[in-house]
């Protein structure tokens, strides 16, 4: 046994979550080697430091919004690598050496000063919404803007008109990919909010479309205008409960958008799925204590009839 396993699990240790041998050869150790004698003291004494602090039970917003992300992230991540499963599964070592180690500490915030400050400017540099377009064609790459979308009464046609060197427009059915692609363009990028009101109103007639889906759902959670959240919150109604990023975008305008007829809608769209665990969450947070009597009482009248999901 080396000095470096030792350390490795010495908080195991002292939680006594190592097995009686491991934990008796580390203890021989230890009474041996003053260095690691004075680790294992520093790393009780941080514990018992710990344990004096009061516990403060999260609110069930927070373990709603926890449980949307953990979800999110499980079902998009990628085969982790060792590094990431260190962080992920033994956040105790990491914690351990930036506890104790002065140089790491500060590496770690210099890095995550300038990756704020990184993201601070390129926000402010490219407007007020905190994502761009990715990944664009030639063709968007050219667009100077759209500054009209047009559609047609009573039928699926819609008529973009943009700039380019000259004014351009084109027009046709919303399945058109040319045309959907600049749909999806203007209402992610266009700074003229009827515009992009009038780009996601076409668009929801195409929201069984995954592309179309995505749009709708960052127009509900980064939109400014309140409108244009209402109108994506309408296309996403029908996909609340078989798409779990869609629940998860309405939850979060439920809880968190700024707009009383947002957080209506969004909760009007939820009733299919009253019974997800995170959905039930958040009503029983909202029925106590949200500020809107009528959210209050919607909430409380779902959770009295509580359905299985299909």
């Amino acid at each position: 046994m080396n000095c470096e396993w030792v350390q490795q699990n010495i908080t195991l240790y002292l939680y006594n979550e190592l097995a009686d041998d491991a934990r008796h050869e580390l203890e021989q150790h230890v009474a041996r080697c003053q260095n690691c004698a004075a680790e294992v003291a520093d790393q009780r004494e941080f514990q018992v430091q710990m344990n004096a602090l009061p516990v403060e039970e999260p609110s069930a917003s927070f373990l709603a919004a926890a449980r949307m992300r953990l979800q999110e992230s499980l079902e998009t991540a990628q085969p982790h690598r060792a590094w990431y499963h260190r962080l992920v599964f033994d956040p105790a070592a990491w914690l351990r050496q930036v506890r104790f180690s002065p140089a790491l500490s500060s590496l770690l915030f210099l890095v995550g000063f300038a990756g704020g400050i990184g993201a601070m400017y390129s926000t402010m540099s490219k407007g007020q919404r905190p994502a761009v377009i990715t990944g664009a064609t030639p063709q968007e790459a050219s667009i100077g803007g759209i500054t009209s979308i047009e559609k047609e009464a009573g039928t699926d046609n819609v008529k973009v008109q943009y700039d380019k060197r000259l004014p351009e427009s084109v027009q046709g059915s919303v399945s058109d990919p040319k045309v959907q692609d600049l749909l999806l363009y203007a209402a992610k990028s266009n700074e003229n909010s009827g515009v992009r009101l009038n780009s996601v109103d076409a668009l929801t007639s195409k929201a069984d479309d995954p592309r179309v889906r995505e749009t709708l759902t960052y127009a509900l959670r980064y939109d400014s205008n309140p409108g244009v959240r209402l109108m994506a919150l309408e296309g996403l109604g029908p996909y609340v409960k078989d798409d779990i990023r869609v629940r998860n975008a309405v939850l979060e305008a439920l809880l968190n958008d700024s707009n009383p007829g947002v957080r209506s809608g969004a909760l009007h769209a939820l009733d299919p799925v009253r019974a997800d665990s995170s959905v039930r969450m958040a009503l029983q947070q909202l029925s106590k204590e949200d500020a809107s009597p009528y959210i209050r009482s919607e909430s409380t009248r779902m959770l009295a009839s509580m359905p299985v999901i299909d």
